[in-house]
């Protein structure tokens, strides 16, 4: 009787642990999709070109309207 009381709360934690470890899994996925993009930011903002690019697109977008 004891054995099985022991081993139901050896299965217990076991699934508690399970469960808590596929929760940090999530977290991990989702904390490196953001690193991914913070990272294709930082690449994007070091770029020289990157800026030149962007001011143009605005540019060319805001005469795009007027032109309308």
């Amino acid at each position: 009787m004891e054995k099985e009381r022991e081993l139901d709360d050896l299965h217990l934690q076991l699934r508690k642990l399970e469960q808590e470890k596929e929760q940090l899994q999530k977290k991990i996925e989702h904390i490196d999709q953001q690193e991914a993009r913070i990272k294709t930011r930082i690449n994007e903002m070091n770029d020289d070109d990157y800026v030149s690019r962007k001011l143009q697109l605005l540019y060319d977008q805001k005469h795009e309207k007027k032109s309308r």
